[in-house]
């Protein structure tokens, strides 16, 4: 089961705890794990010219799909920041405070030494380990909800240059369950782990079905602790629940969740993705919109551009109120409601590296549409995708 300790944590746990020895050990495995592989591309770099040494490409497919009255939702938070207590690297970069507000011409983690995000110091884990990052969100379903489906995804920076951490420092999580004073493991439970690994930068997702969990906890907070991520300069990492669940006030609708690993390297060839299985209408108006999970973009970082195109609909650019043009992944965590970001433990306007997004697609279905196809582009920000999520309304009702 995934919230269960498997014997990688115990390696995982001990190799943190025996410290510079275990560090020593971790280099040398990065070393024996970088071992060339050929007609590999992407990454998550912002580096043009860099040669993959290994990656794991998981292509975009359906996780879950249903038709219901319900919806699906996501709650998120990153779990690095800047370090408050260090200059930027870039001293043309605003203070770190001020970076996390979004302020500055580039406040991105390049340009600031990182630091995890711990809400929770001095707690333990499940083994009596410490923890050593955690942030939260609360999940505030409607009254009357079933949880049909609840997904953890986690990902961060694998390792920078001639480090990069073991798939056993990276394939579990700590979850605090709402009103639980002991966290829980979440061990990654997919076939394998996504991830990507250049002369510059590694990087990864994982994630694990908790759909029991949510169902049996419901409402409140949940805290997601002990991400693992190498802390240098252009570090980042985080973490997304996507809940879909059943609730007879909302409108029936088609919900899709995708997931997968695929990462656009910079100044790389445009990547589309075919997110299938999409249900529309045949009459009325269209209400539908669209989430996804990405992980490396950049605030203020022009060159990243997602375009979507149904199967009948036009090709558009994403863009909206927190979108300019050629920025599509920015760091952001939009908040569905603007109260939402009072349910999120820090929140940061500028998350570093971490984006968990949601996008009205109204306009761009048409009737009998049975696909999306997600093209993404860059010049110079490269990023990886993760997650996208979607609900379509099979009546006229306009209720979000």
């Amino acid at each position: 089961m995934p919230h269960t300790v498997s014997r990688a944590v115990g390696a995982r746990r001990l190799a943190r705890r025996v410290g510079i020895a275990g560090a020593a050990l971790v280099a040398v495995a990065a070393q024996l794990m970088a071992s060339p592989v050929a007609d590999a591309r992407g990454s998550g770099t912002h580096r043009a010219g860099d040669d993959v040494l290994q990656q794991n490409v998981l292509p975009m497919k359906t996780r879950f799909s249903g038709e219901f009255h319900g919806s699906i939702t996501r709650i998120s938070n990153s779990l690095m920041t800047c370090d408050e207590t260090q200059p930027p690297v870039d001293p043309a970069q605003p203070p770190c405070e001020q970076a996390r507000a979004g302020e500055g011409s580039r406040p991105i983690n390049n340009n600031y030494q990182m630091k995890y995000i711990n809400i929770d110091p001095g707690s333990v884990g499940p083994l009596g380990d410490e923890i050593y990052s955690a942030s939260s969100a609360d999940l505030g379903l409607v009254e009357g909800s079933n949880v049909k489906y609840a997904r953890l995804y986690w990902g961060g920076t694998r390792g920078i240059e001639g480090t990069v951490l073991p798939e056993s420092r990276i394939n579990e999580v700590y979850l605090k369950l709402p009103g639980d004073s002991q966290y829980t493991n979440i061990a990654n439970d997919q076939a394998s782990i996504g991830y990507i690994t250049t002369q510059a930068e590694s990087s990864y997702q994982a994630s694990a079905d908790i759909t029991e969990l949510v169902k049996a906890k419901g409402n409140g907070t949940y805290t997601v602790a002990n991400m693992d991520s190498v802390v240098k300069p252009h570090s980042w990492g985080g973490w997304t629940i996507v809940v879909a669940y059943e609730n007879e006030c909302k409108p029936l609708r088609h919900i899709n969740l995708w997931d997968g690993f695929v990462p656009e390297l910079p100044n790389s060839p445009e990547i589309s993705l075919k997110l299938e299985g999409l249900v529309t209408p045949t009459e009325g108006e269209m209400h539908a919109k669209l989430g996804y999970v990405v992980y490396d973009g950049d605030l203020k970082w022009t060159g990243d551009t997602f375009f979507a195109k149904s199967t009948n609909g036009p090709l558009t650019e994403f863009t909206d109120a927190n979108h300019v043009s050629k920025d599509a992944f920015n760091s952001t965590i939009e908040e569905l409601t603007p109260a939402d970001q009072f349910k999120r433990v820090p929140y940061n306007r500028n998350n570093f590296g971490y984006d968990s997004n949601r996008w009205d697609i109204s306009n761009i279905l048409r009737h009998g549409d049975t696909d999306i196809t997600a093209t993404v582009a860059t010049d110079k920000d490269g990023y990886n995708l993760g997650v996208f999520y979607a609900y379509v309304n099979l009546d006229s009702s306009v209720e979000d």
